[in-house]
């Protein structure tokens, strides 16, 4: 039986490590903003390249719920429009109101 538990804690992992070697090496995140508070953002996020870090700064988005974004994205492909988040378990009407004005594709 798979164990998404350490799956997702694998690439979790993975991830932030990716990430804490591109800031060694100056690589550039996709948001340069990205360890700012979202609501002195004035970029957009986009949600079909932004990363687990990124996403979980919006609100009511949390790592568990970021992470859930990308594994979508990842299966599904590219979202078509910020409302598709709908599809992703967890995030419902009211997280993408909170946010929606935050979103781009």
């Amino acid at each position: 039986m798979i164990n998404f538990s350490k799956i997702l804690l694998i690439c979790l992992t993975f991830t932030f490590s990716s990430l804490s070697f591109a800031e060694s090496v100056g690589g550039n995140e996709p948001n340069a903003n990205a360890n700012a508070n979202v609501n002195q953002i004035d970029e957009r996020i986009d949600i079909n390249h932004a990363d687990i870090k990124t996403l979980s700064l919006l609100k009511g988005i949390g790592m568990k719920k970021a992470a859930a974004i990308v594994k979508y994205r990842n299966e599904n492909g590219k979202f078509i429009s910020v409302e598709d988040l709908l599809n992703v378990k967890g995030i419902g009407g009211q997280i993408l109101a909170l946010n929606k004005s935050k979103l781009t594709i």
